[in-house]
């Protein structure tokens, strides 16, 4: 008879066990227009290379003319497309979930000298740096507002 009682009661306290955790968060959502206009810009001028996020084979993939296309119908030259912005500004967003603020999402921490608190990153030119060997790079700076406005804190000092 205890038997009988200890299953039901056992369920109640898993499935009320399961209710206490949170929830994965939906990726912050910065402005998409400032994504298609300035952001996409600088990831496609400064990350997209064929050889780096412009691949196929990166998760964080930076779609565009002379890169990774997202329709294998797409011509590598012809412009690039409103699903493959679409594709690039959500990619860009995974880029910012779990950080605790701007300055330490995946997004503005990778491409930042390792130096300057950056993450290490395969990015490197001939010379062994970063994609921005400083915090005043603009497109750095631009990458860090674009997350700010996205709802991450900015770091307190």
């Amino acid at each position: 008879m205890h038997r009988l009682t200890f299953v039901p009661v056992l369920t109640v306290l898993l499935l009320a066990s399961c209710a206490l955790e949170p929830l994965p968060a939906d990726p912050p959502a910065p402005s998409r227009a400032v994504f298609d206009t300035v952001i996409y810009p600088i990831l496609a001028r400064d990350c997209g290379f064929p050889a780096c996020h412009g691949s196929s084979d990166r998760f964080f993939r930076v779609f565009g003319p002379g890169r990774a296309r997202l329709d294998e119908e797409t011509a590598l030259t012809d412009v690039v497309t409103p699903g493959e912005l679409a594709a690039s500004y959500d990619r860009a967003r995974s880029m910012l979930s779990g950080a605790s603020s701007a300055e330490s999402s995946l997004l503005v921490r990778k491409p930042l000298e390792v130096d300057l608190g950056g993450a290490p990153h395969m990015g490197v030119d001939q010379h062994g740096r970063d994609v921005y060997s400083s915090e005043n790079s603009q497109g750095y700076i631009a990458l860090l507002e674009w997350a700010r406005a996205g709802g991450l804190p900015e770091v307190a000092p």
